[in-house]
C-alpha cells in the first residue's frame, strides 16, 4: 500500500503543515519507505519469539525515598520572566 499526493495533502491539511514541492516529495519517499518496512515487518515469522517489555532486563539501581526540601517561593520565582500575585504569568496561548 504506497501513500498517495492525497494521502499526504490530508495529513498535511489536519496538522496545518505547509511546504515545498521539494518537500513533498521529500515527505511522500520517506513515508513510502517506512511503509514498505512495516509491510516487510509484517512478514517475520515471530510465532517462536517470547514478548518483551524492555530491551535491557538489568535490574534498576533504586535511591532511597527521602523527603528533602524545595524551593521557597522566593527562590521558584527569582527567575520568571513575569510574576503576578506571587504566581508565574504566562502569556496566553489560546485565541
Amino acid at each position: 500500500m504506497l501513500v498517495t499526493r492525497e494521502d499526504i495533502l490530508r495529513a498535511a491539511k489536519l496538522a496545518r503543515l505547509t511546504f515545498t514541492e521539494a518537500e513533498f516529495e521529500k515527505i511522500t519517499l520517506s513515508v513510502n519507505q517506512l511503509v514498505e518496512y512495516t509491510d516487510m515487518l509484517k512478514q517475520l515469522d515471530l510465532k517462536d519469539v517470547e514478548p518483551m517489555f524492555t530491551v535491557d532486563n538489568s535490574p534498576r539501581p533504586m535511591r532511597p525515598d527521602v523527603i528533602q526540601p524545595g524551593l521557597t517561593k522566593e527562590k521558584a520565582l527569582h527567575n520568571a520572566p513575569e510574576v503576578n500575585l506571587e504566581h508565574f504569568s504566562v502569556p496566553k496561548t489560546i485565541g
